[in-house]
């Protein structure tokens, strides 16, 4: 009650489902680094993870917390995370996501510290809130419970300015922490974090083809498919998704390209779930572009030019209402919006899209990938960019 009270964010939450999504054996790399490895170990205080968008900063992130929490599970340390996103930035202020750090630790300790139990207190019984300060006063009693606590904050450059993310840092900064932070290349971010270990990290293949693999397994195409056919598909989609490996000589513009490669190979993985049989499957893989532009293009061409022009409308209505709306939709509130759209009666709404209404299935499968709907919270979404 007491931590539902300090902060509504449940970053906890957010880990557990981020993990949900992982292939087996894959996003290990960085936390086999010397450098993480002397961040755990208390070497160094803080620790800079930098990568460009779908690099896996925020799968590294969720499994970072759980490792943290296997290596320390037998002793009083606290884990802690923070998983920033833009589309919440308005909210997400250094004052709430402090204080959604201090929930984590009063419910990682079976004794309530008397300084917070005071705060709550004073504040429940007056319904107002606590202050910047108060949160930080609190953070430092409850940190004192513990032999040593970490903080995961993932996606850093994902605050509202460099004023949200100046204050967080700084605040962090003076407690007694173990900080770790992973955030795109941002040059404030690097400005008020001048000396702090950094590491920069790529998707890897190995992490790629594991989880095509992983995923083809599962589908229905996978499981009637034969050894050769399997290898024949995998290594086709692993050479389109990730075709720009990082080198040298590649231009600025193909290096940036070559880190989306695990949102290409998503979208080429969605796109293959369709195939009627092994030989279409084969003719399909064969036919799908490269690179990040060429498969959202073929996503879209994909959208546009199918039979079904309810599906089509759905999918073009879904992706224009999600791209501009000002904040986050609950898939409830897109539902109401695209039933309002096509003039439909609510009560008619959670029936299948057949005679024009929308169930998560019809909407996920209409937009060809470009969209996902998050287990607990039902925000719907771009896929991540």
């Amino acid at each position: 009650e007491i931590g539902d009270w300090i902060s509504s964010f449940d970053f906890a939450e957010t880990q557990r489902v981020i993990l949900q999504s992982r292939a087996p054996n894959t996003g290990l790399r960085p936390l086999q680094s010397d450098d993480y490895t002397r961040w755990r170990k208390g070497e160094c205080k803080r620790l800079l993870m930098t990568g460009l968008p779908g690099t896996g900063k925020s799968m590294t992130a969720a499994s970072i917390v759980q490792d943290l929490k296997e290596y320390y599970e037998q002793s009083n340390v606290a884990v802690s995370c923070v998983f920033c996103d833009f589309a919440l930035a308005q909210t997400q202020n250094a004052h709430t996501l402090l204080a959604a750090i201090l929930r984590q630790l009063v419910q990682a300790h079976p004794v309530l510290h008397p300084s917070i139990s005071s705060m709550y207190n004073h504040h429940s019984t007056q319904m107002t809130s606590p202050a910047f300060n108060e949160i930080i006063t609190s953070l430092a009693a409850g940190i004192g419970q513990f032999d040593r606590v970490f903080v995961v904050v993932d996606a850093l450059d994902e605050c509202l300015d460099d004023q949200t993310r100046s204050r967080l840092v700084s605040a962090l900064s003076i407690l007694p922490v173990s900080l770790l932070l992973t955030s795109r290349p941002h040059p404030s971010i690097d400005h008020f974090l001048d000396g702090c270990t950094r590491q920069d990290f790529l998707a890897n293949q190995h992490d790629l083809w594991t989880y095509c693999e992983t995923r083809f397994a599962l589908s229905r195409i996978g499981q009637i498919c034969s050894p050769e056919s399997k290898q024949d598909i995998l290594n086709h989609i692993v050479q389109k998704a990730g075709e720009m490996l990082v080198d040298l000589s590649l231009s600025f513009e193909c290096f940036l390209e070559s880190l989306f490669r695990f949102v290409v190979a998503r979208l080429l993985m969605d796109g293959l779930m369709e195939a009627p049989s092994v030989q279409e499957a084969l003719k399909a893989v064969r036919d799908m572009p490269a690179g990040v532009q060429g498969t959202y293009d073929k996503a879209l061409q994909h959208i546009r030019e199918g039979s079904d022009l309810e599906s089509k409308e759905l999918a073009l209505h879904a992706l224009l209402l999600v791209t501009f709306s000002r904040r986050v939709l609950a898939f409830s509130e897109l539902q109401e919006a695209i039933g309002t759209m096509f003039k439909l009666e609510l009560e008619d709404l959670n029936r299948p899209f057949i005679d024009g209404n929308l169930t998560k299935q019809s909407l996920l499968g209409a937009c060809a990938g470009l969209l996902t709907v998050e287990d607990k919270t039902d925000s719907v979404r771009l896929i991540r960019m």
